[in-house]
């Protein structure tokens, strides 16, 4: 059965569709203030007229009037104190560009939020851990239910790096170091050779198979080094060649 959302995400989702031309943080300061009231306690006039008062200009665009032609010997000004800004096709192709934005990263933020709640059902339970394909079991420990786990949680921590990256949380550089560290285990190593396979179809651009062509160019470092000082295998990226 699918997760349930959550009252406030509802919420969020109905203003969204209602305002598509309010910025997305906007959505998201009208959908708490919303859910602060209606939700949790029996609203008021008061309450509704604050908060027409607090978002009535941001979720709604502010039109400019038409400009009419001033007659002969006369002057038409703007007023000092006017808050309208003139429409710009470029500031308009900027925001529209930002609320997409804006709602990629809501849906690879929910996607995540969903595939981590299924590991962790896997992980519990080990008839839904038989379901979830982990690679060649052939290639290296047998396929334990143990073993079986520690695949799922590798898995899981694996992809909430890649989430992290995606949605801009954490640094490509940050995500090299983790990911180094992450690769001393053996079990990690054993879960991504024997995984190999189920990631060679991936779109080259997709954020996944940045990451894991990332690791696969660290774990080979990190077989070829002659020292023992793991911590400065490989180049973090960015780094330019002297």
């Amino acid at each position: 059965m699918a997760p349930t959302e959550s009252a406030d995400r509802v919420v969020e989702r109905m203003l969204g569709t209602s305002f598509p031309e309010a910025s997305y943080s906007v959505i998201q300061d009208a959908a708490r203030a919303t859910a602060d009231v209606a939700l949790r306690r029996e609203p008021t006039e008061a309450d509704a007229q604050a908060f027409a008062a607090r978002f009535r200009g941001q979720l709604l665009p502010v039109e400019e009037p038409p400009i009419a032609t001033p007659r002969s010997g006369s002057t038409r000004e703007r007023r000092p104190d006017s808050r309208r800004r003139p429409w710009s096709p470029f500031r308009r192709r900027r925001e529209e560009d930002e609320r997409r934005e804006a709602r990629r990263q809501e849906a690879l933020i929910a996607a995540g939020q969903r595939r981590m709640e299924l590991l962790s059902r896997a992980m519990n339970d080990p008839d839904l851990a038989e379901t979830v394909f982990l690679g060649d079991a052939g290639l290296g420990a047998p396929m334990t239910p143990e073993r079986r786990r520690q695949f799922l949680y590798v898995r899981a921590v694996y992809e909430n790096m890649v989430l992290s990256w995606a949605t801009g949380a954490v640094p490509w550089k940050d995500l090299f170091v983790q990911v180094r560290a992450f690769l001393q285990n053996p079990v990690v190593r054993d879960y991504w050779y024997a995984t190999r396979g189920e990631r060679a179809g991936l779109a080259a651009d997709s954020p996944e198979a940045e990451v894991a062509h990332m690791i696969d160019s660290l774990v080979q470092d990190l077989e070829e080094a002659e020292f023992d000082e793991w911590w400065i295998v490989g180049r973090p990226p960015g780094e330019q060649d002297f």
